[in-house]
């Protein structure tokens, strides 16, 4: 988000280290314990110098740079060039596209969320911050050339600060696993780590994760181990603090308590609580992890990780965390791997990775990915709009196609009924003739037939192929239809008049009526063969583009399916209401 206005730091919320900041220009801070030799950019040159006193400090200044070890040259360069980048500028905060490096050193401020109440590591008596990690914040702020404004933070609060850029860098027992890779860019090497322990009562019988599993455990929000803490005990008791976890485990509230190992050494080496109290297992161990934000902190990161690659290599982490009585077991561990030369030329071979903590997969979620990726593999060709736009317009087109075979089926099963009645024997004898041709050719070949006569007399057109495919079918369809009729209006007698005697027959006739109204239903389908551009087509125009033609023609069957029946329903309904018609006439 954008920083340009920060409300300035008061000595209050910046604790012990708002110290003579207004006696220092804005633009280019003089603080300068940097664990690199002087650059350029850092040793300010006075004005009355003149400009070639300033370049011999130039060259002088890259050459001793080009002696240090890879990574040193590389923080010192990103300093340097993002200083270059600020100096100067008549009004540094409000300047577009800086980067999260280039803000900081702009507001001569590093804004650092750091825990309360937590022992040795983070506490806050009487506005006075101390620990291991508020030491660690200050040597960051120092090396970087600024002021560290210390921001306190939650467990749940310090991710989400990062992510809305209310601050620069958390350092607050934030272990590093691979969930919250997605959230923050976690600096490596690491500055700690930790061990997850469970804590009970020397009295219970616990050896192995099995004797717990029916229990319920306390432990605290926003703990990393939680994810992996639900797969083995019956349930989770959240509180906000470890003081209310130790509070509740006293007064018997909770009989397990699970937490880091870090905050738990006074406690269990004090005679009382140590004396009702033990360790009873502990969970992986996880390292913790500087972090910063993950949008345009690249520079800041690739800075922060080099620090804290010389923090290990030179005994600055361990001489801190040293001075607070923390368990220093990594830290040895860590300094003497980063002294190794090759850590320094390749760090990611040393670098520690996250814990992972995701959960096994249960078997609604495999059953969800299998479905998942069935669905991509089925109807991965739809996903284009392309492919979706042909798709629509084709079921369009088709249904109205549909309906319009279905009209004209009625219509021309009427006329055939009423010319097969007819007293002209020509006439008559001219649509049994029609009816045997139609007897004994297949429907697409009518169809063609249709359709060269159309072209031959029409210019073609979409409507006029339309119009070919609906008489095609529905000529075939209605004269068998209306031959069904006609029976039914001889086998009545003639007792009735003409009009309700052709009521009676057509309700007679109905299942004839059906199957014929059914069958050009599903012969409207060969309407794509003169250029309709149905479902049928649609889906053959996907179908050139995709590897799935399966299921191209499992749609198209379906969608026929659906609308048989549809047109099942309604021709019944229709004749339910003509023979309550009847009853009623």
């Amino acid at each position: 988000m954008p920083r340009y206005h920060r409300p300035s730091a008061s000595a209050e919320s910046r604790g012990v280290d708002a110290r003579n900041s207004a006696a220092q220009p804005r633009h280019l801070p003089h603080r300068r314990t940097l664990l690199w030799p002087c650059l350029p950019c850092d040793c300010e040159p006075r004005a009355l110098w003149g400009v070639a006193v300033i370049r011999a400090l130039s060259v002088a200044a890259l050459l001793l740079v080009g002696s240090l070890p890879a990574q040193a040259q590389d923080a010192a360069t990103l300093l340097y060039e993002a200083r270059a980048q600020v100096e100067g500028l008549a009004d540094c905060e409000a300047q577009p596209d800086q980067d999260r490096l280039e803000e900081i050193l702009c507001a001569d401020t590093i804004r650092i969320g750091v825990r309360s109440g937590y022992p040795r590591f983070a506490e806050n008596r009487g506005g006075e911050r101390s620990g291991y990690e508020i030491d660690l914040a200050r040597k960051v702020a120092d090396t970087l050339g600024v002021e560290a404004e210390l921001v306190p933070v939650t467990p749940v609060t310090r991710i989400s600060a990062l992510s809305d850029g209310t601050l620069d860098l958390v350092i607050a027992t934030m272990g590093h696993n691979s969930v919250r890779d997605a959230n923050a860019r976690f600096i490596r090497p690491h500055y700690y780590s930790s061990e997850t322990i469970l804590i009970g009562d020397r009295r219970l019988p616990i050896a192995t994760w099995d004797d717990v599993s029916d229990k319920t455990v306390c432990t605290t929000v926003g703990n990393f181990a939680n994810a992996l803490l639900v797969e083995r005990v019956a349930r989770v008791m959240l509180f906000d603090t470890p003081a209310r976890l130790l509070e509740n485990l006293e007064a018997g509230t909770c009989s397990l308590i699970v937490q880091d190992d870090s905050v738990m050494v006074d406690a269990l080496a004090s005679d009382d609580f140590g004396g009702r109290f033990e360790r009873k297992l502990g969970l992986s161990e996880i390292p913790w992890g500087m972090a910063v934000g993950l949008e345009g902190t690249e520079r800041l990161a690739s800075v922060l990780d080099q620090i804290s690659a010389r923090f290990h290599a030179d005994g600055t982490f361990l001489e801190m965390a040293e001075s607070h009585g923390i368990v220093l077991g990594f830290l040895l561990r860590m300094q003497d791997t980063w002294n190794q030369p090759f850590c320094m030329q390749a760090p990611a071979t040393c670098m520690l990775p996250p814990l992972d903590t995701t959960l096994a997969e249960g078997p609604v979620k495999v059953a969800v990915a299998g479905f998942q990726d069935w669905l991509n593999e089925t109807f991965g060709v739809l996903y284009s709009q392309f492919a979706w736009d042909l798709l629509v317009n084709g079921a369009i087109i088709s249904l109205i196609a549909v309906a319009g075979v279905l009209v004209a089926t009625l219509g021309i099963a009427l006329l055939f009924a009423w010319g097969l009645l007819a007293r002209n024997r020509v006439l008559r004898g001219a649509l049994h003739l029609l009816i045997v041709v139609f007897q004994g050719s297949p429907p697409i070949l009518i169809l063609v037939f249709v359709a060269a006569l159309a072209n031959a007399i029409l210019l073609y057109s979409t409507a006029v192929a339309l119009f070919v495919a609906i008489i095609s079918i529905a000529l075939v369809n209605g004269a068998f239809a209306g031959q069904g009729i006609a029976d039914a209006w001889r086998s009545l007698g003639s007792r009735m008049s003409d009009g309700k005697r052709m009521r009676h027959a057509i309700v007679r006739a109905a299942p004839q009526i059906e199957a014929f109204l059914t069958n050009a239903t599903r012969g409207i389908a060969a309407a794509s063969f003169v250029g309709v551009a149905d479902l049928t087509n649609a889906l053959n125009d996907i179908a050139s583009f995709s590897r799935s033609q399966v299921v191209t023609y499992w749609i198209l069957l379906i969608f026929y399916i659906l609308v048989v029946m549809a047109v099942v329903r309604l021709s019944r309904a229709l004749n339910r209401g003509l023979e309550r018609a009847l009853v009623e006439g």
